[in-house]
């Protein structure tokens, strides 16, 4: 069981850094990680579900309670701490003004976003954070869907789980629910498949071979499906958006079960540990950087998301800061909300 630790921490470490990765570039390289750096955490969220522990009616409260603590309590403390210092540096200033637009949001709509709303709008200060409370529905919706209908049989809950995923994908036509609920009904297949990866030991299974077609899936579908943002409800193509998603999941998967062990990976799999705070932080960060970068040298801005040596350094405070953070002070008044 270490081993499986050790390999699952790994993986998630690998995929927040590529988070990261992507949010601090453009052109191909963005685009191929948003094929699958979020539908990963949807399959680990699938694949780390505790039936045993938590499925049943009469566990699902004390689930749902767990989950707000863990995802949705996170969330909205980072905003709300944020949001005055944003006010401040930010709306006031003009402070911090290369990433996402912060400078021009509307304090009152930034503020209201926080609760009611989730991508109708790029007035989410810490955008990134969109996922938590995505996540949180997911796995309600799934748990909630297995404890009713996975006793009538299983072919009864898995259909279950297709007609979430079509109501979800088409509800982007429509409207965008609160919070994000109708990605969370398009995620339903992820975290199925997280289960049934776990279950069948499919990682372990993966072949030489397999991984080449895996590879192969992922860069068809990243050169040819429209570009993949979930928060924004751009999934492109709904068969090559599941398709990869779940190769470049499985990669990532494949590749940290063979890959984890020794110094470099303990620093990946700490990551991996720390993934909120990396999550929470990483913009604010490189926000700093590059804010320094272009009041002490003559760099043109517009390049920050083009140039590698900018991308590879903002890349790497926003993983490392907040890593150094959590490990030194993680268990102060509040931050211990976002760490391991």
């Amino acid at each position: 069981m270490p081993e499986r630790i050790v390999w699952v921490d790994f993986a998630k470490g690998s995929a927040i850094i590529l988070v990261v990765l992507g949010h601090f570039s453009e052109g191909d390289l963005q685009k191929f990680i948003f094929v699958f750096h979020m539908p990963f955490f949807f399959v680990m969220a699938g694949y780390l579900l505790n039936f045993n522990k938590w499925g049943g009616v009469g566990n699902y409260k004390s689930f749902a309670k767990k989950l707000f603590k863990r995802l949705l309590l996170p969330y909205y403390l980072a905003e709300l701490l944020w949001y005055p210092i944003w006010f401040v540096i930010c709306h006031e200033t003009e402070y911090l003004k290369y990433l996402w637009g912060w400078c021009e949001i509307d304090s009152f709509n930034a503020f209201l976003v926080i609760f009611i709303s989730n991508g109708a709008s790029n007035d989410l200060i810490l955008g990134q954070l969109w996922f938590l409370p995505v996540l949180f529905f997911a796995e309600i919706i799934f748990v909630k869907l297995f404890n009713y209908l996975n006793k009538l049989g299983a072919e009864v809950f898995t259909l279950s789980v297709v007609i979430a995923v079509c109501v979800g994908f088409n509800l982007k036509n429509l409207l965008f629910l609160p919070l994000g609920i109708d990605i969370a009904l398009t995620t339903q297949i992820f975290l199925l498949a997280g289960v049934l990866i776990r279950r069948y030991n499919f990682v372990e299974k993966i072949s030489l071979k397999t991984c080449t077609v895996l590879t192969l899936i992922l860069v068809f579908v990243s050169c040819l499906n429209s570009f993949v943002d979930m928060h924004s409800r751009r999934y492109g193509e709904s068969l090559m958006f599941y398709a990869g998603g779940m190769a470049g999941t499985l990669l990532v998967m494949k590749l940290s079960a063979l890959m984890a062990g020794g110094k470099t990976s303990s620093l990946i799999s700490d990551c991996g540990r720390q993934s909120m705070m990396i999550l929470i932080l990483h913009p604010i960060i490189a926000n700093v950087f590059y804010e320094t970068v272009a009041a002490t040298t003559n760099f043109p801005p517009e390049e920050f998301f083009t140039e590698p040596i900018i991308i590879f350094a903002a890349t790497a405070l926003g993983v490392l800061i907040p890593l150094f953070i959590a490990k030194r002070f993680g268990k102060l008044p509040v931050l211990k909300y976002f760490c391991a």
